[in-house]
């Protein structure tokens, strides 16, 4: 049996004024016991041997998925097994705060003065210690299922899809588990509406 999660983007708040401004020292507050620091494990080949154009160019790190802070002020961050947290910035960290747990290699062009990175690009490498891979569902009709990577690479052929994650075609989802007969054996999975 599979594990499920269904993530779903965070609601805004609404706040008056009185709470606006309460809310305003406590979120500095989190800012302030957060410092920023770097860590990369540099480029990355794809699985067709070729180095790609923005890990070639920029930075790459690996590590947990963290997310801290509120609806008004969320941070994420990728803590590495071996070197401090590097807190991501840009457009697609929103995403990536959605992969919150899971460890992944996230890329951008470089790390800023503050040691932050503006990610890119983004691949789910494991959760709960199975390989994992993050892309759109898809159905391959007699071929069975696969996922299809957001950026470059092939598809991974999947076995064990169960109903619920069927229902899922065409949305962005991470699958994990053990590689059986060249196919991901799917174990647990992610929907992750809201992708962006």
């Amino acid at each position: 049996m599979s594990k499920a999660f269904r993530v779903r983007p965070p609601r805004t708040l609404a706040f008056s004024r009185r709470r606006r401004a309460a809310a305003i020292p406590f979120v500095a507050l989190l800012s302030a016991g957060c410092a920023s620091s770097s860590g990369s494990d540099g480029p990355s080949e794809g699985a067709d041997g070729q180095v790609t154009a923005a890990r070639e160019a920029g930075e790459c790190v690996r590590g947990v998925v963290v997310s801290e802070g509120v609806d008004i002020a969320p941070r994420t961050w990728v803590d590495p097994a071996d070197g401090p947290r590097v807190e991501l910035l840009g457009t697609m960290a929103g995403n990536v705060r959605l992969l919150t747990g899971t460890t992944v290699r996230a890329c951008g062009p470089g790390l800023t003065p503050g040691g932050e990175l503006e990610v890119t690009e983004v691949e789910v490498v494991e959760v709960d210690g199975m390989p994992a891979t993050l892309g759109v569902l898809r159905d391959e009709g007699t071929d069975g299922w696969s996922v299809e990577p957001l950026g470059s690479g092939e598809a991974t052929g999947l076995r064990a899809v169960s109903g619920d994650l069927r229902r899922a075609a065409g949305t962005v989802v991470w699958v994990a588990g053990p590689i059986e007969s060249g196919r991901l054996s799917v174990r647990s999975y992610g929907v992750l509406e809201g992708w962006r």
